[in-house]
């Protein structure tokens, strides 16, 4: 049975498409490297947000631009260079649309509205619970992977670190109420969605294809909520739409990319446990750039989330080693 793609192209030659879009793997190794560079400007762009949100804009138009201007650069990028990121099959196309709406639309504007309407620290540590959604779901329904007693321990150390560092300790930190509630927990469940319908896709398409669809129909979705008139007589000068842009780089695209293509190396569980290294950034940033408050709690905190992170490239090193021992005995 054929296969049909769009933009074009003879079916023949699909697989030697694919192949040429989609490099040989590399190790974990350059997986967290590039986890790494994603939670570095999540983090480090938190407290942009907050100063942003702050000022004249609200949540629905940061969320809005960054996703769409991000796609706006991707897609000229790709039809100057290489078209054939553009090619998928349409069978594809509705989890492309669920990955653009949900993974990327609903989890960015719920987190924001709660980082908004609550608490950092309350938005932070709902959004984070994904990671166990994400092992749930991945062991028990899926089976794509293997429920390990250092998955666990990685689990129960970042959500436990993630506490510490946002909060202190203290359980007044966490706001919860109205439709903070809802924004909350549909941050965290959107989360949890965005990483296994993304590693779904992944395991089939390139990082830029994923994200070029991904970003286009996060910007579709947006359109309708948030038309271009309504944009307009807001009255957007050009500094602002020089934020915007600046803001939509530094804080999705260059991370979301990186973030992506950690999570083609690595299993969707291990990224969401990895990825609570980025409120750890994000108080540190807060602490050099905004000069907001950091204790012992909150570094005890850090070292959870570290430990945990550890924990797990220890474990893939770990899982090595008997096959390392069986070529040395064939030699």
């Amino acid at each position: 049975m054929s296969r049909r793609s769009i933009s074009g192209g003879s079916p023949k030659n699909w697989g030697a498409m694919k192949d040429n879009i989609m490099p040989p793997r590399p190790g974990p190794a350059k997986g967290y490297l590039f986890l790494l560079i994603a939670v570095l400007f999540w983090g480090g762009s938190a407290s942009l947000a907050k100063f942003l949100f702050t000022t004249r804009f609200d949540p629905l138009i940061i969320t809005q631009t960054r996703s769409s201007l991000s796609f706006i650069l991707i897609a000229l990028f790709f039809l100057f260079r290489d078209r054939s990121v553009f090619r998928v099959d349409r069978s594809d196309l509705p989890k492309f649309v669920l990955a653009g709406i949900f993974g990327i639309s609903v989890t960015n504007y719920a987190y924001y509205y709660t980082v908004q309407e609550a608490t950092i620290a309350t938005a932070i540590l709902v959004q984070y619970t994904a990671p166990v959604l994400v092992m749930i779901y991945a062991v028990a329904v899926s089976r794509e992977e293997v429920l390990t007693g250092a998955k666990i321990i990685a689990l129960a150390l970042s959500l436990t670190g993630c506490w510490l560092a946002v909060s202190g300790g203290d359980w007044n930190a966490i706001r919860l109420s109205g439709w903070t509630v809802v924004s909350g927990g549909a941050s965290a469940v959107c989360y949890a969605f965005m990483l296994l319908i993304s590693k779904h896709l992944l395991k089939r398409y390139s990082v830029w294809t994923f994200l070029t669809y991904a970003f286009g129909f996060s910007t579709l979705f947006w359109l309708f909520v948030n038309t271009p008139w309504e944009i307009a007589v807001k009255g957007y000068h050009a500094a602002d739409w020089g934020i915007f842009w600046m803001f939509a780089v530094v804080s999705i695209l260059i991370p979301h990319a990186a973030f992506t293509m950690g999570l083609k190396l690595l299993e969707a569980t291990t990224v969401g446990i990895a990825t609570t290294l980025e409120p750890v950034v994000a108080i540190l940033v807060a602490f050099l750039t905004l000069g907001e408050s950091l204790d012992g709690i909150q570094l005890l905190g850090a070292a959870f989330v570290v430990s945990a992170v550890l924990l797990l490239q220890v474990r893939i090193g770990l899982r090595k080693i008997p096959a390392r021992e069986v070529n040395d005995a064939r030699r």
